[in-house]
């Protein structure tokens, strides 16, 4: 990635350093300087640039290293895979039931995963135009397959009375913990096998020497697949949570610990956070074209601690633990 940096009356391009001379020029030189800084720099533009010359969000904020992380992950899927050959001989199922765009999107980037791994894979389409009955059916003799190692049914599903379905599959193939089996053993404080959002978030927790005991957070949005198993781990860890389903972005979020999932764009401003406050931003919505969090980063950040942000941080640890999850549904 191509990038301005401004140190002074140095402007870096590349890292070759621009030397502005104060005895020839001096004025043009720092006028020169300031421009390319204001576009780049401060304005976060790329002039058309593919990939954008310099990240979009204020470069003194410490960002969380999500690319270190799962690359790590990987190196880990490899070898679990040479140690045990048989679970190549298995089969990660992904399921699809109706044509949502967005989730076609996710499933290409698990089904890219699975061949940069060396993990096989098969994509089941189901027609959402047949019965509840018919859907169901479908799902259990996928799901019922000795090659199956473990699977997932994407969501979210076309209407709600087709999320019975997420019941057939078996809980010892279910890697997403999503089943109403593998989400009762985890409510019931069996943390044995933790849902791959769990597992990316505790990754956070860990690299950062995060001490949950007694922790004030806050949670924003409390859905089935974010919100809730995360505040449930967290109160288990003896951290102190608070949940806000209905924030509205103009209040103070007084906590150590921020947890955004609420899905709107740009809701949370870095000016309403606690200083020193750690961010994990699980958010994802579409505008214009472009995923974006729930954490504004063009607000300021730099009082904050860690900041995972979205796109690119929580959402490729994700997809790399729901691999680990199925390995270990293989070896079972």
């Amino acid at each position: 990635m191509r990038k301005f940096q401004f140190y002074g009356t140095h402007l870096n391009l590349n890292g070759d350093p621009i030397l502005v001379d104060r005895h020839i020029g001096t004025n043009l030189y720092l006028a020169i300087a300031r421009f390319f800084f204001c576009v780049f720099v401060r304005r976060g533009s790329d002039l058309g640039s593919d990939p954008p010359l310099r990240p979009w969000y204020n470069p003194t904020v410490k960002i969380f290293d999500a690319k270190n992380q799962f690359q790590k992950l990987e190196e880990k899927i490899k070898n679990i895979m040479d140690e045990n050959p048989k679970v190549r001989d298995k089969v990660l199922t992904i399921v699809l039931i109706g044509t949502d765009p967005s989730s076609e999107k996710f499933i290409k980037i698990k089904s890219d995963l699975c061949e940069k791994l060396g993990i096989k894979y098969k994509v089941f389409k189901i027609d959402e135009n047949l019965s509840d009955g018919e859907i169901f059916r479908n799902v259990k003799d996928i799901f019922e397959s000795g090659e199956v190692g473990g699977g997932i049914i994407q969501l979210p599903l076309p209407r709600e009375s087709l999320y019975r379905v997420l019941d057939f599959i078996p809980v010892e193939k279910d890697v997403d913990v999503i089943s109403t089996e593998g989400k009762s053993r985890f409510y019931s404080g069996d943390f044995s096998v933790l849902s791959p959002v769990v597992r990316a978030f505790e990754n956070f927790i860990n690299e950062n020497e995060i001490n949950l005991e007694g922790l004030k957070s806050v949670v924003v949005g409390d859905g089935e697949l974010v919100g809730k198993p995360i505040s449930f781990y967290l109160e288990k860890k003896g951290s102190v949570v608070e949940v806000l389903n209905d924030y509205d972005g103009s209040s103070k979020l007084d906590c150590e610990l921020l947890l955004l999932a609420s899905g709107v764009s740009n809701l949370i401003k870095g000016e309403n956070i606690s200083e020193g406050c750690d961010v994990v931003d699980f958010g994802s919505s579409v505008i214009e074209g472009k995923c974006v969090g729930d954490l504004d980063m063009t607000s300021s950040l730099e009082h904050l601690g860690c900041v995972s942000k979205s796109p690119g941080g929580m959402g490729p640890l994700v997809v790399r633990y729901l691999m680990l999850n199925y390995l270990m549904t293989c070896s079972l």
